[in-house]
């Protein structure tokens, strides 16, 4: 892979941890535009066997994995996606971009340094609270014969994610914000721009 543009500010972390509206935040901030790798997925959905493999499952099939399978899953299919959300980034110039299929792995890969990459996850009773307060989680799951079940192993499979992009993350030397709903999406913003202001090492 190439390496990384120094042009380009990477917010990544788990689901339902509110970066996508710090990111948002952030964007307009320094009037760049918002690469959202949520909205390109399903351009890339058909690139590479994991991604076809849980694309093509219905969602209580998915969730009815053992945990461990879908995290190994979901890791698996952003490892497959992160050449095409290069591929889409080529080079367009600055940009804020945003996204769980960011792994710390794949961002240390080609040198994103940590000045230029921040984590956010959410506590698990911040998760718990967010999702549930979310319609369309609640849609998804309404046709299943037992969705309350299917809802905690969702919340297992997000929380085991969000671990693992948090310890990934501090093991390479890049911050983790954890977000516990204490704080305002504006004032995580901005320390998520306190740490992408910070001068190269």
């Amino acid at each position: 892979m190439s390496p990384a543009p120094t042009d380009l500010w990477w917010i990544g972390g788990s689901p339902c941890s509110g970066k996508s509206t710090v990111a948002g935040i952030i964007a307009a901030a320094r009037d760049v535009p918002l690469y959202s790798c949520d909205d390109a997925f399903e351009r890339h959905a058909a690139a590479g066997p994991t991604l076809k493999k849980v694309t093509a499952m219905n969602i209580g099939d998915r969730l009815a994995q053992p945990i461990e399978v879908q995290v190994g899953d979901v890791v698996r299919l952003y490892r497959e996606e992160f050449p095409l959300i290069l591929a889409d980034l080529g080079n367009a110039g600055a940009r804020v971009v945003e996204g769980a299929a960011l792994l710390p792995e794949l961002l240390a890969g080609i040198g994103v340094p940590r000045e230029q990459a921040v984590w956010i996850v959410p506590t698990e009773e911040f998760q718990h609270r967010h999702y549930r307060q979310r319609a369309w989680a609640h849609e998804l799951l309404a046709s299943l014969a037992r969705p309350d079940q299917a809802f905690t192993r969702w919340m297992r499979r997000d929380i085991a994610f969000a671990r693992l992009v948090a310890d990934q993350a501090r093991d390479l030397g890049y911050p983790v914000i954890v977000v516990d709903g204490t704080t305002s999406a504006t004032q995580v913003a901005a320390a998520v721009h306190e740490l992408l202001s910070r001068p190269r090492a």
